[in-house]
């Protein structure tokens, strides 16, 4: 399966549970400080995590995220579906270098989508 294949079919996935999730944005946005503080740290931490390369911790805790009963559910998967199509616009020398995949991140959006749903 080549590369091209799974990026589309991340992309298109990801935008087919836009639709069904009525999410008009596909990124996460930290609008009021105070608000939903949590996920505004958390996304910072994973955003930094990213530019470090360090993909497999920070989707290590987003899965934490979903589990935590604290956390909107709601507020984690636009988090995680913002996180899923920033690590798809990485070229596969740095996703190979931060040692993962794209399978891997196909692999855990999907995960993610059927936590955040179970929830």
């Amino acid at each position: 399966m080549s590369n091209d294949y799974l990026m589309k079919h991340i992309q298109l996935t990801s935008l087919g549970l836009a639709q069904v999730f009525n999410l008009e944005e596909v990124v996460h946005e930290i609008t009021d400080p105070y608000h939903n503080k949590q996920t505004n740290e958390l996304y910072k931490v994973l955003m930094d995590m990213l530019v470090d390369g360090k993909i497999n911790a920070a989707e290590d805790l987003l899965f934490a995220a979903v589990e935590n009963e604290d956390v909107e559910k709601e507020d984690v998967f636009n988090l995680a579906f913002d996180f899923y199509l920033k690590v798809n616009d990485y070229n596969d020398d740095y996703l190979q270098l931060c040692n993962f995949s794209r399978a891997e991140a196909n692999e855990g959006w999907a995960d993610i989508t059927r936590l955040c749903k179970m929830k």
